[in-house]
């Protein structure tokens, strides 16, 4: 290599190193111009957010300083009424306070007065007795002396008079109550019958309620001790019994029985003794439901069932549930009239003949049956005394007692209300069931055909079918020496066995 090609290089390479001296050097001049511009815009950035901050605080201490002003004014004006008030309170004081001298001198000036006007009354009395020569008491024993002597035989007529224009008055009132209270009441008169109508589809259910030979009709009555009367009547079927209880037992036995289709005699003893069973629950839903609808409270519920039994009983024909709540109801309106408790008038009412649910049960009579159970389960002394003494057979102790027994005089005796002929065939009936049931070896015993017939069913494990020819005799016999009745009576004994197996 030559040494002009050396230069060559030499000066190539300097060139060189100028040129990218001056290319770095301008590179770092932008890049200072970049963050100088980038610091001035964030300068201007943060000189704006303060200017902003400084303008939303101004707005805030020129608000706050509006607020302080307003209260400051709302201040000044509850201290201006504030103020208003206390001088009216000062007013009112002053002015009371001339009121209360003014009465203290008003009063003041009446105890002078009556002062003075006792002294002149002691001075006018001083005076009387010395002209009178007499002292007060003398004089009014002889003025009331005077005017006895002289008006005696009028004052005499006078009380007389008066004493017989009370009475009629009272006789008034009494009716006035008793009338308002019956029409208060205004209840239907009905007798309990002795038959029941059972409607039926068509007249061929007849053929199926007959049975072959009769044996569904006689296993029924035997099964119900009611009598089931078929004759011409088109769809209709009568049941017979004194008895009501027994006569809805074979009412929905028989009703059961059209609905199962099935009639035959172990079906209606199955469906009799279902029924029966179910008895207690319908007793105890009416005794319930009666106490619900009269609104009676305090009573047990041991007595709940007791009540849903009157609805089964009669008196003379009258029907007990009926009859005590009728009595109930008057009662309470009689209560209310005179001032007594309607509240214990109308349960009284409803439960002076408790008894009568369990006398044909229990020897006594129905007060003292009554009471027993009264006191048994917890009655209060009141209503147990309005049962044992609605036919005073205790002293009363209290009105509400007196009232009930006003109460079922009027039920009993209003027109309609019982028959007593009625009362008398039921009785003769159920002596002759009680006369049959009383020999030995007899299962039960049913007073059918309106007291004409007594059918016995007796136990013929105990009784052989000699025996059962005898007690027939026997029975007849009891009955003829012991009841009264019209015609005569056909005594019936059924003797059946039974004898039951199961294949398995």
């Amino acid at each position: 290599m030559n040494l002009m090609t050396l230069i060559g290089l030499i000066a190539w390479g300097l060139l060189g190193a100028v040129i990218t001296y001056f290319m770095n050097s301008q590179k770092e001049k932008n890049k200072a111009s970049d963050i100088v511009s980038g610091a001035e815009k964030e300068g201007k950035s943060i000189i704006e957010r303060a200017e902003q901050t400084a303008e939303t605080l101004r707005k805030e201490i020129e608000e706050a300083r509006n607020d302080i002003r307003d209260r400051k004014n709302d201040v000044i004006e509850q201290e201006k009424r504030i103020a208003e008030k206390e001088q009216k309170i000062d007013q009112k004081y002053e002015e009371l306070e001339g009121k209360r001298n003014e009465l203290r001198s008003k009063e003041l000036t009446l105890e002078n007065k009556i002062a003075e006007v006792d002294k002149k009354s002691q001075t006018i009395e001083s005076r009387l007795e010395e002209v009178a020569k007499l002292s007060q008491a003398d004089a009014k024993d002889l003025l009331m002396k005077y005017t006895e002597e002289r008006y005696e035989r009028d004052i005499l007529s006078l009380i007389e008079k008066k004493k017989k224009d009370l009475k009629v008055r009272e006789e008034e009132m009494a009716r006035e109550i008793l009338i308002k209270s019956i029409q208060q009441y205004a209840g239907e008169v009905t007798g309990e019958t002795t038959q029941t109508i059972v409607q039926l589809e068509s007249d061929d259910l007849k053929g199926k309620i007959i049975g072959k030979e009769g044996r569904n009709i006689i296993a029924f009555e035997k099964a119900t001790g009611v009598s089931l009367i078929i004759d011409d009547a088109p769809d209709t079927v009568f049941l017979s019994s004194f008895d009501l209880f027994r006569r809805y037992i074979a009412k929905k036995s028989l009703e059961d029985l059209i609905a199962d289709k099935r009639i035959q005699p172990a079906r209606i003893e199955e469906i009799v003794e279902k029924n029966k069973q179910e008895a207690d629950k319908l007793i105890y839903d009416l005794g319930r439901k009666t106490i619900d609808e009269m609104g009676v409270i305090g009573i047990p519920d041991e007595i709940v069932p007791l009540i849903g039994k009157f609805r089964f009983r009669t008196s003379y024909g009258q029907n007990i549930l009926m009859h005590s709540k009728e009595v109930a109801y008057i009662a309470e309106a009689i209560a209310k009239l005179v001032g007594a408790d309607p509240v214990l008038a109308l349960k009284g009412g409803l439960l002076h003949d408790l008894g009568k649910a369990m006398d044909h049960d229990i020897e006594w009579t129905h007060p003292e049956i009554g009471g027993r159970i009264a006191r048994k389960y917890g009655l209060d002394d009141k209503t147990i005394n309005i049962i044992e003494w609605h036919h005073d057979d205790v002293p009363m102790i209290c009105i509400e007692t007196k009232i009930v027994q006003i109460a079922d005089a009027i039920s009993a005796v209003r027109p309609g209300a019982r028959r007593m002929n009625v009362e008398d065939y039921i009785k003769r009936i159920g002596e002759m069931e009680n006369i049959a049931m009383s020999f030995p070896g007899v299962a039960k015993a049913y007073a059918l055909s309106a007291g004409r017939e007594i059918r016995v069913f007796v136990d013929a494990d105990t009784v052989s079918d000699l025996d059962a020819e005898k007690k027939a005799q026997e029975i007849a016999g009891n009955i003829e020496a012991n009841c009264s009745y019209p015609g005569e009576v056909k005594v019936i004994v059924f003797r059946e066995k039974r004898i039951v197996e199961y294949a398995k």
